[in-house]
């Protein structure tokens, strides 16, 4: 059974059916943030989408994420940050996401604790690929 509901400060939803593989997606583009909150959900995973950095803070000890999406160009904060808060104060895995005229950030954003950077258009076969090695490792 699907328990749907919404996440704290948010217009999108989470389906809770594998609460070992929750996900956060911070994304400040709504429609892209919704793309990717259902596609990883239709792969299995329980995923929630904030589109803002504070969003993202408030929710971030709500519930027992093991995966963060962060995009580096938040409207209230710099992707940076927000990876390198979530690196220092939880145990999560994170994939940032970088606007193709910005890859000169990616090295910073490995630097701000980053495992994994992808950058804009997200191909989403490549993201659900690197969330599923991700949790083999957490896994293991």
């Amino acid at each position: 059974m699907r328990n749907l509901r919404k996440p704290f400060m948010s217009q999108l939803h989470t389906i809770e059916n594998n609460s070992h593989k929750w996900i956060i997606v911070a994304e400040g583009d709504q429609s892209l943030c919704i793309g990717i909150v259902n596609y990883l959900m239709y792969h299995g995973y329980t995923v929630t989408g904030v589109g803002s950095a504070s969003d993202f803070y408030r929710q971030v000890f709500a519930e027992p994420y093991a995966v963060a999406i962060i995009d580096g160009t938040l409207p209230d904060q710099s992707g940076l940050v927000v990876a390198e808060y979530a690196r220092k104060n939880t145990a999560m895995r994170i994939i940032t996401l970088s606007e193709p005229l910005f890859s000169f950030t990616v090295p910073a954003n490995i630097k701000s604790g980053a495992d994994l950077n992808l950058v804009k258009p997200v191909d989403f076969r490549l993201l659900a690929a690197c969330v599923t090695n991700l949790f083999s490792r957490l896994d293991s």
